[in-house]
């Protein structure tokens, strides 16, 4: 008798192993790429103002992630502050999220390099990770262009120059 219970049992656990393969992945750990719908989220921004991505359909949205001690991120935090004053009147949203932790960087150290940097655009804190866990970030910087529609049109993965003339041509496209 022992031993049908022990088979019986077995047979559960082995397939309950098997479960997850038949049903679809989970919605917050997609591969996103170009042609993707972009994640939608509710997050408030560095000034407690509610920011919620679908409200910016109609605009190319950069998502921006990058890190304090990240000295690339801050670079092109810069150029990203270019390309946002270069086309914020034509519909471009800059959105960068910092994927700092309260440990790793203090909420007024973020502050005073956005400041002193004479960053204006929309900067999330994430210091929970729950937006790049959304878009399946593990490193910075990363960035992903969302056209008008709200699909991912470019996903960045490296350094970016964000006024160099192939980003200029990828925006000029994509803001027609």
């Amino acid at each position: 008798m022992k031993k049908i219970l022990v088979m019986i049992l077995l047979v559960f656990v082995f397939a309950g192993c098997n479960k997850g393969k038949d049903e679809k992945a989970s919605p917050y750990r997609q591969d996103l790429k170009p042609g993707s719908p972009s994640v939608d989220f509710l997050y408030k921004d560095m000034d407690e103002k509610p920011f919620r991505l679908s409200e910016e359909k109609g605009k190319v949205v950069v998502l921006y992630f990058w890190r304090m001690k990240c000295s690339e991120c801050k670079d092109e935090m810069k150029s990203l502050e270019s390309l946002y004053r270069k086309y914020k009147d034509r519909g471009i949203k800059v959105v960068a999220v910092g994927a700092d932790t309260m440990h790793s960087a203090p909420i007024e150290d973020v502050r005073e390099f956005l400041s002193k940097s004479g960053i204006t655009f929309t900067n999330l804190r994430d210091d929970q990770g729950f937006v790049s866990e959304a878009y399946n970030v593990l490193k910075a910087p990363e960035a992903f262009v969302i056209d008008k529609n709200g699909i991912i049109d470019v996903v960045m993965m490296t350094n970016t120059d964000w006024m160099s003339d192939e980003s200029i041509k990828l925006f000029e496209s994509l803001l027609k």
